[in-house]
């Protein structure tokens, strides 16, 4: 996608979790939601963003890095954990 959009400032994010996960408020009785997210650029703002959202961001590093985790079918694209607070 990256390569697609010379410039832009691309964060993998939000596309590992099903809809419902995202739809309800990401603060439970046990802890937050935790948000994977990936990019080269930017992911200090999108880490404040989601967390005031509500949800746990955590850092995978660079897109190509992090993405290969996240994808579809990686290791931890079905982990929908909650982040103790």
């Amino acid at each position: 996608m990256a390569s697609l959009l010379p410039g832009a400032r691309v964060v993998k994010a939000f596309n590992a979790l099903y809809g419902q996960f995202i739809a309800p408020d990401p603060r439970h009785e046990a802890g937050r939601q935790v948000l994977f997210l990936a990019g080269d650029d930017a992911k200090n703002t999108v880490k404040i963003l989601t967390s005031e959202f509500g949800f746990a961001p955590v850092d995978l590093g660079t897109l190509r890095e992090g993405e290969r985790l996240i994808q579809l079918g990686g290791p931890l694209s079905a982990l929908h954990a909650l982040k103790q607070d």
